[in-house]
């Protein structure tokens, strides 16, 4: 009988151990909640219809007010891309343009190098031609001979002279 007085302590015991446990695990739970409660923000006091109607007018009126900018803000980029558009057509425009003068230009050089060498030709021409005048003219001439004279003018032959 002593091991059945033994066995039914025990589970006493063990019994009474748990129910304690379960207990200060209740009262710990129950401390930390009453803990949190304490350290939580004090609760905002509940909003009247007045305060929801006036804040609903405000943010209509930022609604129409955004609304309004965001009209403002497509017609300017509206314009924007008009602007865009024409700078884009000059552009091309432009571009033509430049490129005639280009083929202008190059034509004209061309123009002028052939006119260069025209001239060219011409000066060697003029050149050749005077060469040829100035052969002509002086084979035609008759050379005449002239007495050297000393610095009187008497002949040089005769032996006088200054002295």
């Amino acid at each position: 009988m002593n091991s059945t007085i033994k066995v039914v302590a025990r589970r006493a015991a063990v019994t009474v151990g748990v129910v304690g446990s379960l207990g200060l695990g209740a009262a710990t739970i129950d401390a930390a909640a009453q803990w949190t409660a304490a350290a939580a923000p004090i609760q905002a006091p509940a909003v009247s219809a007045e305060s929801l109607a006036s804040q609903l007018a405000t943010e209509q009126a930022r609604g129409t007010d955004l609304q309004s900018r965001l009209q403002a803000a497509t017609t300017q980029a509206t314009q924007v891309q008009a602007a865009l558009d024409a700078a884009n057509a000059r552009i091309a425009t432009d571009d033509g343009t430049a490129k005639a003068l280009r083929a202008q230009i190059v034509a004209a050089e061309k123009k002028l190098a052939a006119l260069n060498k025209q001239a060219a030709a011409a000066a060697a021409s003029v050149k050749t031609a005077a060469s040829r005048q100035t052969v002509v003219t002086s084979t035609a001439r008759p050379t005449t001979t002239h007495a050297t004279t000393g610095a009187s003018g008497a002949p040089a032959s005769s032996g006088g002279g200054d002295d």
